[in-house]
């Protein structure tokens, strides 16, 4: 609770770190219409893939100070030392990057589906594939981050985006499905079981790649 208290608060004095991923996501999707210009039937065939591709980008933006701010200032060195477990930390850190970045890209999913002529029948669904999504991103955000800890931002979005795949694909999946009236609720429960297996596994190796720092 302290931690998260703690994150939420330097995070949201610094409006720059949930404003950036949200308007860069907007600004992804806005550059379709701009360039293919406003042809309803081409863009609505576009939006889960341009919507999903958007929120993955969007999603990486602040991967990289997830873990380096407290690595430079010994935070991370004493919750080692601490007696506290170092999953919590870790579950604590993926909580805190997706309400700064997940949060934001969710709330402006639906202008961007409004932008790209996204059916009303298919925001709901859209709406729950990028809570999982996103969920999901931020955990693989966090094994990215500690690997490339001290290291090359770039580093650690260029170890996350092979991994997103998965997601990209059941993602659209879940959107085209929904907008061709067809059952999406298989692509949901994959990316739930996902979610789910991924929260341990995730954090588990998270925590082992954050220790590789400290041999």
């Amino acid at each position: 609770k302290i931690i998260l208290r703690r994150d939420l608060l330097i995070a949201f004095r610094r409006s720059s770190t949930y404003i950036t991923p949200l308007i860069f996501f907007l600004i992804v999707v806005a550059f379709f219409p701009l360039a293919l210009g406003p042809q309803q039937n081409l863009l609505s065939s576009l939006a889960p893939g341009v919507i999903w591709i958007a929120a993955l980008l969007a999603s990486l933006l602040a991967v990289e100070t997830i873990f380096s701010e407290d690595f430079r200032d010994g935070t991370l060195d004493d919750f080692f030392v601490s007696l506290e477990p170092s999953f919590i930390l870790v579950f604590a850190k993926v909580v805190i990057h997706w309400l700064i970045t997940g949060l934001p890209i969710l709330i402006a999913s639906s202008i961007a589906a409004i932008i790209l002529y996204l059916p009303m029948q298919s925001f709901l669904p859209m709406l729950l594939s990028l809570m999982l999504g996103t969920s999901f991103m931020s955990l693989l955000g966090a094994l990215g981050a500690a690997l490339s800890l001290g290291k090359s931002a770039i580093l650690s979005a260029i170890i996350v985006l092979p991994f997103s795949i998965p997601t990209l694909l059941m993602g659209t999946s879940v959107i085209t499905s929904a907008v061709n009236n067809q059952d999406f609720s298989g692509f949901l429960m994959i990316m739930g079981a996902m979610l789910a297996i991924g929260i341990p596994l995730l954090c588990l190796l998270t925590v082992e790649a954050l220790l590789l720092n400290y041999e």
